[in-house]
């Protein structure tokens, strides 16, 4: 008689929830295990069909189409997707050491818009005084984004993070400049879990080091999941064309011009941007603009 045919071991479905090179942890109803990834590409949030592996937890046979993404383009111009299935992205500013950055955070927003994600600035180190000019810029987009002033020092505004996330449909990630405060935030909200190294700020540059080096995804007590990813000092949401950048851009997206393709450039004829939006949120979008065309044009053939 002939040895029977080996059976394939039955796939099931679980969740990245971190990004370990190689492998990447698998968690579902049964628990937690390291899978191989086979050749597939994964981030965290993905939902993947896996199979036990002899040797090992597991091994990715399959990745499940995804819900939403968070992208950029690298510095070669190349579409990178960080995340997966988020319900939104928790935009984590300092108020000071670092000091505030806005247009990163108008960044985050265009790139949360274009991929229909939700958008909340957790303004934090609130503790060590808010500057008059922090303010300011947040009163500009007042009718744009929601901002909770938080500390992760004293305890701030986590009451009000914790309530976002039990409510949420999906994980929400916390993105943000290197030393805003990350780390130590999801640390606060889960003081009984490892969650990572927290480094003092450079005191010489008065930017912060890196502390997170992959990307993980924790379950809150109360309710409600977050992903900390390494530090992003700039962002370029990825946009295919130039217009995406007018439609998705705070304050910028209501300007109604003359015509209906300005770019709001300097110099457009019959522009009204420089008459309805604040300069510092224009430049910032002109910078973004100049971005993303040097991109497009970097990726059409030669």
């Amino acid at each position: 008689m002939g040895d029977k045919p080996r059976r394939a071991p039955k796939e099931a479905i679980g969740r990245v929830v971190e990004t370990r090179g190689r492998k990447v942890l698998v968690r579902d109803d049964a628990g937690e295990r390291d899978c191989f990834l086979a050749g597939h590409r994964v981030v965290v949030g993905d939902r993947v069909r896996w199979v036990p592996a002899r040797g090992s937890g597991g091994k990715v046979t399959g990745v499940e189409p995804r819900r939403t993404v968070l992208r950029r383009m690298d510095l070669r111009a190349r579409e990178q997707v960080l995340a997966a299935n988020l319900q939104g992205l928790l935009v984590v500013a300092s108020v000071r050491e670092p000091g505030f950055r806005g247009a990163l955070v108008h960044r985050y927003f265009a790139a949360a818009l274009r991929d229909g994600l939700e958008v909340v600035v957790v303004l934090n180190k609130c503790d060590l005084g808010v500057p008059e000019e922090v303010e300011a810029h947040l009163a500009l987009l007042a009718g744009e984004l929601r901002w909770i002033h938080a500390s992760a020092r004293s305890g701030l505004g986590l009451g009000e993070v914790r309530a976002l996330l039990a409510e949420a449909d999906g994980p929400w990630a916390l993105v943000g400049g290197s030393g805003v405060g990350k780390t130590s935030l999801i640390a606060a909200l889960l003081p009984d879990k490892d969650v990572g190294a927290i480094s003092a700020i450079s005191e010489y540059w008065g930017t912060g080091r890196h502390t997170t080096t992959h990307t993980r995804q924790f379950a809150l007590p109360g309710g409600g999941e977050i992903v900390d990813s390494p530090g992003i000092r700039n962002l370029t949401p990825v946009f295919y064309d130039p217009v995406d950048v007018r439609l998705h851009f705070p304050v910028v997206r209501h300007v109604r011009c003359r015509y209906r393709d300005c770019q709001h450039r300097p110099g457009e004829d019959g522009c009204e941007a420089e008459a309805q939006v604040p300069s510092v949120l224009l430049d910032s979008y002109r910078t973004l603009l100049a971005e993303v065309t040097g991109a497009i044009e970097a990726r059409k053939p030669q």
